[in-house]
C-alpha cells in the first residue's frame, strides 16, 4: 500500500525537491509564512511576514473561504519567488501515538504501522497519511521505540489543492508540534522537555524526548487572554491593548512590573496546567527520566515575570525559546527580527529545518 508521507526523512528526494521553498503554517487568524537561504554562516531567514484573514476564514480548522487562502497563497509566491512549498499541519489535525516493535528495516517498520493506525487514531490505514520517528535513547536489543504523526489524508489533499491552485508544490507536510521542537531543540539534545507553545487562543504542550515529539495536550486560553485582560486594565480596546503589550510588556519597566500582580491568576492558571502535564509524564512507565526543563515559545512568552513565575513555583529551570538554535550562532550573525517577532516564527523555522 503507498502513502504520502508527512517528512521528506523517509526517501531521498529528487534534485528538484531541493530546490528553494516558503514554509508556511495556515491558521484561523492568517498565514505566516517564511523562506530561508543556506550559507557559510548557517541557515538564515530571507523573506518572512503574516497575512491576516477576515473572521470567518477558517472555522474549528475548517477552510471554509478558500478564495482569501489561494490568494494570500499566491501573494507569497510573488514575495518569495519560490514554487515549492512546506506546510504545517494544525496541531488539532493531528494524532501522536507511541509503539514498541521489534527491530525491523525502515521498509518493514512502515509497513507494519499500517496495522498499528487503527488501533490508536480513530482512522484506517487508508483514511491515513503517516510518518514515525524512533526515540534514540529508547533502543535496545529487544526493539524500537517508535513514535507514528497521523493525519486524515483528506485533510492533506485538501492544503494540496489550495497549495496547487496558488501556483505552489508541497514537498513537505510537518505536524505543527514537531516544527516547533525541531526550532527549539538541538538534535542532539538528550533531556527529557515540556515545551509551552503560547499560541493566540491556547498553549500547546509537547513532551520531547531525545528530539522528539511523544505527547502533546492544549490548554484552553492563551495570548489573547492576556490582551483581553490588558483591554479591561486600561479600558481600551483590544487592538489599542496589543500595542500596550507590545510596548510595554516584554521589557523592565515600571507598568511592566505593576501588572505582574494584575495577571498572577493567568500566571498560576498556566502553571497548574504545566504541573499536571509534567507530573502525567513523569509517571509515564515508557518515559526514561524526568522532565529536566521548560521552553516557553510564542511572543507572549516574554511577558516579563512569566518565565521566573514558572521556574520558582515548578521547581525547574524554565527558559525563554531561541528559535535560531538550529539556524546560526547568535553571536556571529544577527538576524533583522526582533525577539519577540521571532517567537511567532518557530513553526514555519522549524518546517525550514527538516
Amino acid at each position: 500500500m503507498s502513502h504520502k508521507v508527512l517528512h521528506s526523512k523517509l526517501f531521498i528526494p529528487p534534485k528538484f525537491l531541493e530546490m528553494p521553498s516558503v514554509s508556511i503554517e495556515i491558521e484561523p487568524r492568517g498565514i505566516t509564512f517564511l523562506s530561508a537561504k543556506n550559507t557559510e554562516k548557517g541557515l538564515l531567514p530571507l523573506t518572512h511576514g503574516f497575512i491576516p484573514f477576515q473572521e470567518g476564514t477558517i472555522t474549528l480548522g475548517e477552510m471554509v473561504k478558500k478564495e482569501p487562502i489561494i490568494k494570500a497563497l499566491i501573494d507569497i509566491r510573488k514575495k518569495t519567488g519560490v514554487s515549492f512549498a512546506r506546510l504545517s499541519i494544525p496541531e488539532e489535525k493531528t494524532y501522536i501515538f507511541k509503539t514498541h516493535l521489534p527491530n525491523l528495516k525502515p521498509k518493514e517498520i512502515h509497513d507494519i504501522l499500517d496495522f498499528k493506525i487503527e488501533e490508536n487514531v480513530p482512522l484506517s490505514a487508508k483514511e491515513a497519511v503517516f510518518d514515525y520517528d524512533i526515540i534514540p535513547s529508547l533502543e535496545d536489543a529487544s526493539g524500537l521505540e517508535v513514535v507514528v504523526s497521523v493525519a486524515a489524508l483528506t485533510m492533506v489533499e485538501e492544503l494540496e489543492g489550495v497549495l496547487d491552485q496558488a501556483g505552489l508544490t508541497p514537498v513537505l507536510f510537518s505536524p505543527e508540534s514537531n516544527n516547533v521542537a525541531k526550532a527549539v531543540i538541538k538534535s542532539s539534545n538528550e533531556q527529557v522537555i515540556v515545551i509551552a507553545n503560547i499560541r493566540e487562543s491556547k498553549i500547546i504542550l509537547s513532551l520531547v524526548i531525545y528530539g522528539v515529539v511523544c505527547q502533546t495536550s492544549s490548554i484552553n486560553f492563551g495570548s489573547s487572554t492576556f490582551t483581553e485582560l490588558l483591554a479591561r486594565y486600561f479600558r481600551v480596546s483590544f487592538e489599542e491593548a496589543l500595542l500596550i503589550k507590545k510596548k510595554k510588556l516584554y521589557s523592565d519597566n515600571v507598568l511592566s512590573l505593576e501588572l505582574f500582580s494584575y495577571f498572577i491568576n493567568t500566571f498560576s492558571a498556566i502553571k497548574d496546567e504545566v504541573f499536571k502535564f509534567i507530573s502525567y509524564c513523569n509517571e509515564r512507565k515508557d518515559v526514561t527520566g524526568q522532565v529536566d526543563r521548560v521552553i516557553l515559545c510564542g511572543h507572549d512568552a516574554l511577558i516579563v515575570g512569566l518565565d521566573k513565575y514558572l521556574s520558582l513555583n515548578l521547581n525547574m529551570r524554565v527558559d525563554v525559546a531561541n528559535i535560531w538554535l538550529n539556524n546560526f550562532d547568535l553571536d556571529t550573525y544577527v538576524p533583522e527580527i526582533s525577539k519577540v517577532d521571532s517567537l511567532d516564527l518557530a513553526v514555519v523555522n522549524g518546517l525550514s529545518l527538516f
